[in-house]
């Protein structure tokens, strides 16, 4: 019986990854024509040629974890206060669209490339940051899976370290992006 269980338990764990280290298609980000406030961050986080439409998928994910951020919750055991929204950043969603095409190609599960790279260094890479000092927190989410985004966030929230991951007061903003069965959620807020 036990050795029935251990490919499960395993490959159960491996489904789902939460890394908080300092504290086939994409889902491109949308900036809106008009604007909101509530998609995009400041401080020229746009990318070089921004979209002209709304990607509905993703407002409506940023909609979810926000809602759930407004509320507070559950994760787990521990309970989490309500507290603010977050924006969405296009610079850490070439991060994490980076880190989604990587596992893809490389056919890894891992907040660590095979050569090292780790959330620190996509967030440097897409001009999140230029420099340790410049970021005040970040975090990622990985997962695996045949789902959509909606599910990918709802698998996020019934996992306890991925929920407080989400959680976490001290993030500002968020990007989620995939690329074939691979998730990647990216947090993060700057320093003032």
């Amino acid at each position: 019986m036990l050795k029935q269980l251990l490919p499960a338990v395993s490959c159960l764990l491996a489904l789902l990854s939460a890394c908080e280290p300092n504290v086939s298609e994409s889902l491109e980000p949308i900036v809106p024509t008009e604007s909101t406030g509530s998609l995009a961050g400041t401080d020229n986080d746009a990318p070089a040629d921004p979209p002209s439409e709304t990607d509905t998928a993703i407002i409506a994910a940023l909609a979810a974890v926000n809602k759930l951020r407004q509320a507070g919750c559950n994760c787990g055991t521990e309970p989490y206060p309500a507290t603010g929204k977050l924006v969405w950043n296009a610079r850490l969603f070439e991060a994490a669209l980076h880190h989604a095409k990587d596992m893809h190609a490389q056919n890894y599960f891992s907040h660590t490339s095979p050569s090292g790279e780790n959330v620190y260094h996509r967030l440097v890479a897409s001009g999140y940051i230029s420099a340790a000092g410049d970021v005040l927190t970040y975090g990622e989410n990985i997962a695996f899976g045949d789902f959509d985004l909606n599910t990918a966030v709802q698998k996020w929230l019934e996992s306890p370290s991925h929920c407080a991951n989400m959680m976490r007061d001290t993030y500002q903003e968020i990007a989620i992006a995939h690329d074939g069965n691979y998730w990647v959620q990216v947090f993060g807020a700057k320093r003032k």
